[in-house]
């Protein structure tokens, strides 16, 4: 009887071992528990029994859930969204690598693809190899740009590249202003892409559609936006130091300081910075809790209920009833609570003395102070005593923490598997 895919539970390095032995390439899909595309995938595509036929033949099929047991791989393998469809050979080089849900002609032909190119000449290794090597190649570029979209991959160093050596349009032509709409999320902060766009704007605002007239003062967000995902997804520290310079000389804007912070700690990150790192999150946490008195916080959360409950009465309708029961605790204090716990998660895993300890105590005492009893601090003192050794502790304190944790966060999955592995006295 014809059945669909055959996924097996064993680790990546059981199924490497599995497909050298039995001349197999390795198939990863790469879930969270919260994606839509992912139970799509798994309830319209993986039972097809042609999609089976093609896939048990020439590949271990693996399921990992990117925020549990897959975290390491996924990590390894710079998985960032979901569902990320992972095709390794059997030395766990990356053949093919995209994400988003397909259709199961599109994901047959993956696996043609994927299959096909194990001995290609333009295998994915191999075109990594080669573009060093071929910079100044305008056809060599052109094809690599083509290669590696089938590949799944970045292409934004391809076309920086091909920008720079192409011939075939003007660079102030309108086939040109269609190739910068076409490929905007591509360019990068400081690129050849860029460049043109900035020296033939005034052109291309006469040359543009209405449409393209509307969007071209947006392009340069766009290519910002391009340029972080860029550097996360390369984990290129370099481009998200561009970035960063970049975006403060943004206009100021509702989550300016938020979106700067969140640039700095992955800057640092990828530096191995843990002094910056601290630094920068010690200072932030800090002015957070400067910012306004408890009893300021409490009765602006006081004054905002009131307005919910009012809008509420007058116009009893589910989205005004959603907005008022989650201001009974408090809108600006969860705001607080919450960001200091995410915060502080990254500051205990580079905490090393005394006084790094005696800092996270006090952000601690903070958050019991601004609201007796809250998930969100449960959360971070657990994890001070499991680092400590203290896990009887740890253990009772992540449990509440899991038990009035808000189940409409995605986060809540993370906390649950946290639990999970406290338990078994595995790290997290």
């Amino acid at each position: 009887m014809a059945q669909g895919m055959n996924f097996e539970h064993i680790t990546l390095e059981e199924a490497l071992v599995k497909a050298k032995k039995e001349n197999k390439l390795v198939f990863i899909d790469f879930y969270t528990v919260w994606c839509g595309p992912c139970k799509k995938m798994a309830k319209d595509i993986f039972p097809l029994a042609s999609v089976g036929e093609v896939y048990n033949k020439n590949f271990i099929n693996l399921k990992l859930d990117a925020e549990k047991e897959g975290q390491a791989v996924a990590k390894q393998y710079n998985v960032t969204g979901y569902p990320t469809l992972l095709y390794l050979d059997a030395d766990g080089k990356i053949l093919l690598k995209d994400t988003a849900f397909k259709a199961e002609d599109t994901f047959i032909e993956m696996a043609n693809r994927a299959v096909s190119s194990v001995n290609s000449k333009y295998s994915l290794e191999n075109l990594q190899d080669m573009f060093p090597k071929k910079q100044n190649d305008e056809q060599f570029l052109k094809m690599y740009i083509k290669e590696m979209e089938q590949y799944g991959q970045d292409t934004s160093d391809g076309i920086d590249a091909w920008l720079k050596v192409q011939t075939e349009m003007e660079e102030s032509s309108p086939e040109m202003l269609d190739y910068v709409f076409h490929n905007i999320r591509n360019f990068i902060v400081g690129g050849k892409g860029e460049q043109i766009l900035n020296e033939n704007y005034d052109t291309y605002m006469q040359q543009a559609s209405e449409y393209q007239a509307k969007m071209l003062p947006r392009l340069s967000t766009q290519i910002l936006n391009g340029t972080m995902d860029t550097a996360i997804r390369n984990k290129d520290p370099e481009l998200m130091k561009a970035y960063i310079e970049a975006y403060k000389q943004q206009p100021e804007s509702r989550f300016r300081e938020d979106n700067l912070l969140e640039a700095e700690l992955i800057y640092y990150g990828m530096l191995n910075d843990d002094e910056s790192y601290k630094t920068t999150t010690l200072n932030y946490i800090n002015g957070l809790i400067e910012q306004s008195t408890i009893a300021e916080i409490h009765e602006s959360d006081k004054k905002s209920y009131e307005m919910y409950k009012r809008a509420y009465d007058n116009d009893p309708k589910p989205s005004r009833e959603r907005m008022l029961n989650a201001s009974k605790e408090g809108l600006k204090a969860s705001k607080i609570l919450k960001e200091i716990n995410e915060l502080s998660k990254g500051y205990l895993q580079r905490a090393t003395s005394k006084k790094e300890y005696e800092t996270l105590n006090s952000w601690i005492e903070y958050g019991y102070e601004l609201r007796k009893d809250n998930c969100f601090t449960d959360d971070i003192k657990a994890e001070v005593y499991y680092k400590n050794g203290k896990k009887k502790k740890a253990v009772a304190l992540k449990e509440r923490a899991v038990k009035n944790w808000p189940r409409s966060d995605k986060k809540f999955v993370n906390k649950e598997y946290e639990l999970e592995q406290m338990k078994k006295g595995a790290s997290i």
